[in-house]
């Protein structure tokens, strides 16, 4: 039995707040379907359709974005079509093979392995999890250390950040790449073409982006701390200044960007001066869980009810003593 992915109360509040912020993106995406579905069949004279059948026509892509995080069924093969991926060469499936049992030997549970993953043709080393899916880049295979970025990859397999990247990315309609641009996009009216654009969705990822930033470069931390605790800090950080750190530049105000990563010499700071311990023994290795925000609305609560139970019954007591003197 395969672990479940641990569990990231902060992710799920900003999604939340994001599906929030999206309201205005629906209720076009309503009217449009009302327009373009509804008005024809009155038109023809058929039945109309109910509102709630509308309704579930409008919010299919929401409702397909928080499914995502129920289970990411579906997003392997349509995330390997849209990126061009291919199937793993047997040589490429040894490499992977092999550093996975290199990192299953520095950890005592079993790790969350992603139910698929891919190929895509490009020198540059790289990866990236979604859903639970696994994209390696053909460069990062043939590294002599690709285990370092795959032990990376693992840990948001196994938390909830794939299923949140995958349910982010379903909040927007892509358009399907195509080899060449349509003519017929040049003599379309501006404002239709605008009309179309915000239908796609994406509002709430523009306005949240710089909560989305600071989320996501805080997961980042996680996961190198998480293949850090599976040996693998020297040689990620080696692969950070050999791959990463000249790419780096001056970011100005990045708590008001989406930049999803930390700077890298940062994260090669962390990665030189982590504490070799022993194996962990827990899925979040370094990583200090936030403090539920449930569990403090219900002690909340709960401590209210108990000061205003024990004010009533002061009081209830003061009215009987007084009655008992005027007695």
């Amino acid at each position: 039995m395969r672990p479940r992915p641990s569990l990231q109360v902060s992710g799920l509040l900003l999604y939340l707040l994001t599906v929030v912020i999206e309201a205005p993106v629906m209720l076009l995406r309503l009217c449009l379907v009302f327009f373009f579905v509804e008005v024809p069949l009155r038109i023809a004279g058929d039945p109309p359709l109910s509102i709630v059948l509308l309704c579930l026509i409008a919010l299919a892509p929401t409702l397909w974005s928080m499914f995502a995080l129920i289970s990411p069924a579906g997003s392997g093969w349509w995330w390997r079509q849209y990126t061009g991926g291919r199937e793993p060469s047997q040589r490429e499936r040894l490499a992977y093979q092999d550093a996975v049992e290199r990192l299953q030997a520095e950890s005592l549970k079993p790790l969350r392995l992603p139910s698929s993953w891919f190929v895509v043709d490009e020198q540059f080393p790289n990866a990236s999890a979604c859903g639970d899916s696994l994209m390696l880049s053909r460069g990062l295979l043939e590294t002599e250390h690709p285990g370092c970025v795959l032990g990376h990859e693992l840990n948001h397999l196994g938390s909830l950040d794939g299923r949140i990247n995958l349910a982010l990315n379903r909040l927007v309609i892509h358009q399907a790449p195509r080899p060449s641009k349509d003519p017929e996009d040049a003599g379309r009216p501006s404002g239709e073409r605008r009309i179309i654009r915000f239908a796609r969705g994406g509002l709430a990822l523009r306005i949240t982006a710089p909560l989305w930033g600071r989320y996501w470069r805080g997961r980042e931390y996680a996961a190198d701390a998480y293949a850090a605790s599976l040996g693998q800090a020297d040689k990620f950080a080696d692969f950070l200044e050999i791959n990463a750190l000249s790419d780096d530049r001056p970011i100005p105000f990045i708590a008001l960007t989406d930049t999803g990563h930390p700077y890298t010499e940062l994260r090669i700071d962390r990665l030189r001066n982590y504490d070799h311990e022993p194996i962990p023994q827990t899925a979040r290795l370094k990583v200090r869980p936030r403090r539920c925000l449930a569990r403090d609305l219900l002690l909340f609560f709960l401590l209210s009810w108990v000061l205003k139970k024990k004010r009533i019954t002061h009081i209830l007591v003061d009215i009987e003593q007084r009655m008992t003197v005027d007695g």
